[in-house]
C-alpha cells in the first residue's frame, strides 16, 4: 500500500544555513534532527528571530512577523523591550520561516529576490503569496515543494 504524499516524511535540508539566518555568525550546533528538535523545544531567543525578520527589507511589517511566528502585535512590542525565548510552537514556526527563506535565497540567488518572491502571489500556489502559507505545516510543505519545483524548472 502506498503512503499518501501528505504523511511521507520530508527530506530535511542541511540545518546550517537556516541556523545562521536565525542566530548569525555563531549559530548553535545541531548536527542531527534530534538536536534541532531540542533547540526548538528550548525556544529560540526572540531577539534573534526579530532581527532576522527585520533584516529582510520587504518583511519588516510587524503584521508579517506576527502572522509567520504566531505572535500578536502587542506581544511582539513587549518582546522588543523585554526579550525572552519564544515558545516551542513559535520557534518551530520561526524555523520553518528560516528554512523557506534559506531555500528561496539558494534558488533565487539572494535575499532581496527571495523576500520579493515570498510576498508575491504565485500561480503555482493558487495565487497565494508564499508568506501567507507559512502559518501552517501543510502550507509550509506546499511552499517548500513549490520552491523545489522552481529549483528544477518544473513550474506546474
Amino acid at each position: 500500500m502506498a503512503t499518501p504524499e501528505a504523511i511521507r516524511p520530508r527530506q530535511a535540508q542541511d540545518p546550517t544555513r537556516p541556523l545562521q539566518l536565525l542566530f548569525g555568525s555563531k549559530p548553535p550546533k545541531a548536527r542531527t534532527a534530534f538536536e534541532l528538535h531540542e533547540l526548538i523545544e528550548k525556544g529560540f531567543p526572540s531577539e534573534t528571530v526579530i532581527a532576522l525578520v527585520q533584516s529582510v527589507g520587504l518583511l519588516k511589517d510587524r503584521q508579517v512577523f506576527a502572522k509567520v511566528i504566531g505572535m500578536s502585535e502587542r506581544t511582539f512590542q513587549r518582546r522588543i523591550k523585554h526579550p525572552e525565548p519564544l515558545s516551542a510552537e513559535q520557534s518551530s514556526r520561526a524555523w520553518c520561516f528560516a528554512e523557506v527563506l534559506s531555500k528561496a535565497e539558494e534558488v533565487l540567488g539572494d535575499r532581496q529576490e527571495a523576500a520579493k518572491w515570498m510576498v508575491t502571489p504565485a500561480m503555482g500556489l493558487e495565487g497565494r503569496a508564499p508568506i501567507d502559507l507559512l502559518t501552517t505545516q501543510v502550507g509550509f510543505e506546499l511552499v517548500e515543494d513549490f520552491l523545489t519545483r522552481l529549483q528544477y524548472g518544473v513550474y506546474s
